[in-house]
This record gives structure tokens, C-alpha cells and sequence, in this order.
């Protein structure tokens, strides 16, 4: 009879153990993170896509540091500040590739952007399409938002918005990203002087065909002060001019006119970038250029 008891506890005490440890086994798996494998950089920094901070080669990779940030799309349509120390890539594709041409400069620390498009996920990064919002001398492209190893390019910033725009100077002063950004289709009217530039242009062209970025000979908006067509390409303001909009069928060049327009044009959200020699692919620049809806001769 002893025996007997002493058997039955020894087995519930072997049940006890067993569903305790099976209790137990998912959690302490949980909290073990995969280590992340040991990345390399053959060649100069700029063949990276962005130069995080400096980091211990010899360092283990923590919890936070292993693990890759879920792709999420809340960073679309919002402003991003760049983390990178020593400068972030901007890319024309979301990938590393032949196809995908690094764009110059690199963006400088602390460089406020504006997210048009993303995630894409690809070669081990997420990628976003931002435009600047405080030069016009920086690449819009396609950033990673972080390394790897999970070390962040790019945090949510903010951004203050410039007063709306009321003449030509301040309008083309803008950066690419700001109009969207701060203005999108809302109404703005300058004026202006129109040129044609009597020129041929190759590269890349978006559909609708109206919106103007590299083929064709264009007609630019100047200011009422100037006649003659800017000499350098990087101060041309292109007319963007909406076919189903108010303006004379012969457009009065040489002539100062008072054009009205806005960003995010209703047309853009169907929009297309075609590359030389490539296919016509979805795009977000439309939405960057001021397309014009009414057109009118100014004065008598």
C-alpha cells in the first residue's frame, strides 16, 4: 500500500512538470531574437544606399538592433527628418540596382522630407519616395528607412509651412515637396510672362502628357520682368497647362498673363513616368507640379 502511494506521486508529480515546462517554452522562445547575420560594404561609402552612424564592427546586434522594421504605409503623406550623420542616398528605383541611379547630393542630417510613396520592400530594405521641403537643390527619390540591422535613416518631423505664394519668384522658389506638402489643390494665382523655349529636350515624360518633365519643346512661365528664357535648365518654370481648363486656344507668347493653378491636381493621381527606353510606371510626381487651370491675358 505504501508503495503504491509512493508511485502515484511520483507520477503526478512527473504531469505536474510536464505541463509546467510546456507552459513555460513559448515565452522564453519569444524572447530569443534571431542574431542577424554580419553585412559587409565592398567598395567607397556612396555605393551604399544611405551611411548610417557609426557602429562597432565587433558589437552584437541587441533585441532592437536585430530585428528588421516592419514595412508600414503611416509614414505616406507625412514629413520625415533624416537620422543619417553622414548623409542619406537617394535613389531613382527603390532598389540597388543598374536601373536604380544615385541621385546627388546626399541628403544632409537633419533634412526635412516629404513621403510620397512606400513602402517597397527590397535587397533587405524599405524603401520610401520622399521630396525635399528646404532646398531645391535636393534629389526627389527613393530613401531606405533604415539599415539592415534595424538602425533608423528616418524619424517623423515636422514641418513649418511657408505663407501661400503670390508672385512667380516665390512660387518657383519653392521646393519641390512644399506645394504639395502645404498647398495641395488649393487655388494660386500669379503672374507672369510666357516664353517659348524653342528647344528639344530629352529624358524621361509623364501621362497625361501635360505634365511636363523633360521632352518636347515647353512653355515656360517667367517673371512679367524678364524676356528672355533662363540659361540655366535648374531655373525653368515649366507651363503645366490642364487641357480641360479656362485659356485662350492660342496662347498670347511674349505676352504677360495671370495664370491660376494648384498642386495635387485631380489629374495626377493617374499619372505615369516613362524613362528612356523603359515602360510607363506608376508615379507620384505629377503631384509635385503646379499645373495651371486658367489662363488669362493680363492688362488690356
Amino acid at each position: 500500500m505504501r508503495r503504491s502511494s509512493i508511485l502515484l506521486a511520483i507520477a503526478l508529480a512527473s504531469v505536474l512538470i510536464g505541463a509546467c515546462a510546456s507552459t513555460r517554452a513559448p515565452s522564453s522562445v519569444a524572447a530569443m531574437p534571431s542574431p542577424s547575420p554580419t553585412m559587409s560594404w565592398p567598395g567607397p561609402s556612396t555605393d551604399r544606399p544611405s551611411l548610417p552612424p557609426t557602429r562597432s564592427a565587433t558589437a552584437s546586434p541587441t533585441g532592437s538592433e536585430a530585428a528588421a522594421p516592419e514595412p508600414t504605409h503611416a509614414l505616406v503623406g507625412s514629413v520625415v527628418t533624416t537620422l543619417a550623420t553622414d548623409g542619406l542616398r537617394a535613389r531613382s528605383q527603390p532598389r540597388i540596382s543598374d536601373d536604380s541611379f544615385k541621385l546627388e547630393p546626399l541628403l544632409p542630417l537633419g533634412s526635412e522630407l516629404y513621403v510620397l510613396d512606400g513602402p517597397v520592400s527590397a535587397g533587405g530594405y524599405t524603401w520610401y519616395e520622399v521630396a525635399p521641403l528646404t532646398s531645391l537643390k535636393l534629389p526627389t527619390g527613393w530613401v531606405a528607412s533604415a539599415g539592415r540591422d534595424g538602425t533608423p535613416w528616418i524619424a517623423p518631423g515636422a514641418f513649418d509651412c511657408p505663407p501661400a505664394p503670390t508672385d512667380l519668384q516665390s512660387l518657383a522658389a519653392m521646393p519641390r515637396g512644399v506645394g504639395l506638402a502645404c498647398f495641395p489643390r488649393v487655388p494660386i494665382t500669379v503672374q507672369a510672362r510666357l516664353l517659348s523655349c524653342l528647344c528639344d529636350i530629352d529624358g524621361s515624360w509623364y501621362s497625361p502628357g501635360w505634365f511636363f518633365l523633360g521632352s518636347g519643346g515647353p512653355i515656360l512661365l517667367v517673371p512679367p520682368e524678364v524676356n528672355a528664357v533662363p540659361p540655366d535648365f535648374a531655373d525653368w518654370f515649366v507651363l503645366n497647362l490642364d487641357p480641360a481648363g479656362e485659356h485662350p486656344e492660342v496662347l498670347p507668347l511674349g505676352q504677360v498673363v495671370e495664370v491660376t493653378g494648384m498642386f495635387d491636381h485631380p489629374a495626377a493621381s493617374n499619372c505615369t513616368r516613362t524613362d528612356m527606353d523603359g515602360e510607363p510606371m506608376a508615379s507620384q510626381g505629377c503631384r509635385l507640379e503646379f499645373a495651371v487651370t486658367h489662363l488669362l491675358l493680363y492688362g488690356p
